[in-house]
């Protein structure tokens, strides 16, 4: 049964071939002005065109513009700092992320930073609830988090070792300008890591304690099944646009919150992965598909029928000979080989990541108010300490 839910997405997508060409008329016809447009230096955006193209669109519909480039992935404070000042200076109206996940996520954050005279990290840290915000505009080239749809930003804070996640409606993006074409250049294991992240944000609120959700379980396993098969053929041909617009389209579903309306989600996977993003500066996607398969194995007993439906709907494991635990079982190899398909790593040892510092990471996660995190299984800092160990 779907429970009680309240969703606003709030988001005009301009999806399909040279959408980010109405970018400026859209900006003016909405009464900005200034823009601060953000960007990943020794990026596709810049070696394409694509930046100074943008820039010249919102020249002519006259904008000014003040770039800030600078990001990298798992995105930096001190980036977001910087883009905070220039924007107050400036007096910016809008902010344009040009980038993928961690572009927007930065771009997220400058533009809360921007409204408001308390320090970013505050609200990170939830001492502070945001009330206000600039709006933000997404020129989309890598589809992978979702940030583009999503009322979340993750920024890395360096001089602490933290990797925050600050989610609020607030913080959704007011356009994502979305031209497929623009994703053909994305290296191939960059393009892995999206689909796993994609993948990875579905299950999130897929698994939970309760059972079935009719409705809203048929469009998340259909999404699934989606990726699955998209994503196989997306590494193949890795310049395919039929194929990177349904990518494309599926990174949005998969964080809009449409799939998770009415249900209690996870979210340990995600916990438990940005420690090792935080400490290792890893790929997001890859920490994802490291974690993944351990922490299923770690809790599927919890809800073993979850976990079976998942594996008949999403990879087709149909023995009827099999109770649920077996095919629960079954649809976790199924999901680890998926994610070797892509060619990413299921293990500390296949990305060469150190086991040494699991108490460093154990101790930056932030558990709740019952020293867990997590609810289809409650995971305490032991229970996080064995998927850490089962993922060496």
């Amino acid at each position: 049964m779907i429970n009680n839910f309240t969703l606003q997405v709030a988001t005009t997508y301009i999806f399909g071939s040279d959408a980010e060409e109405s970018i400026g008329k859209k900006l003016a016809d909405s009464g900005y002005t200034t823009a601060l447009v953000h960007y990943e230096d020794k990026s596709h955006a810049i070696n394409s065109g694509l930046l100074d193209k943008v820039i010249a669109n919102l020249h002519r519909e006259g904008l000014k513009v003040i770039r800030h480039g600078g990001v990298v992935p798992n995105p930096r404070l001190h980036v977001v700092e910087n883009g905070i000042a220039l924007a107050k200076s400036n007096h910016v109206d809008v902010i344009i992320a040009i980038g993928g996940g961690s572009v927007i996520d930065s771009s997220k954050a400058i533009a809360l930073g921007a409204a408001n005279t308390e320090p970013v990290w505050d609200y990170f840290q939830e001492k502070l609830a945001p009330e206000k915000t600039l709006p933000v505009a997404v020129v989309l080239t890598n589809p992978s988090s979702g940030s583009e749809a999503s009322q979340v930003s993750v920024i890395t804070n360096r001089k602490t070792g933290e990797k925050l996640t600050l989610s609020n409606p607030l913080l959704r993006p007011a356009f994502a300008f979305m031209n497929p074409e623009l994703s053909t250049t994305v290296p191939l294991y960059a393009t892995a890591c999206g689909i796993v992240d994609m993948f990875s944000h579905i299950c999130e609120r897929y698994f939970t304690p309760s059972h079935d959700f009719g409705f809203v379980d048929y469009l998340a396993e259909g999404a699934l099944r989606a990726i699955v098969q998209y994503g196989e053929l997306l590494v193949q041909h890795p310049r395919n646009v039929t194929f990177r617009s349904e990518m494309m389209w599926a990174s949005t579903m998969a964080q809009n919150n449409i799939l998770c309306v009415g249900r209690e989600e996870d979210w340990s996977t995600h916990i438990i992965a940005n420690e090792i993003s935080a400490k290792y500066d890893v790929a997001h996607g890859a920490t994802l598909s490291i974690i993944m398969c351990s922490w299923m194995r770690y809790v599927y007993e919890s809800n073993p029928r979850r976990f079976a439906r998942f594996a008949r709907e999403v990879f087709g494991v149909r023995d009827e000979t099999m109770d649920f635990a077996e095919q629960a079982k079954q649809g976790i190899e199924a999901t680890r080989a998926f994610f070797q398909r892509l060619g990413m790593p299921t293990s500390f040892h296949d990305a060469d990541i150190p086991t040494d510092g699991v108490e460093d990471m154990l101790n930056k996660i932030h558990f709740g108010p019952h020293h867990t995190i997590g609810s289809v299984q409650p995971l305490n800092r032991e229970d996080c300490a064995h998927i850490f160990e089962a993922s060496f």
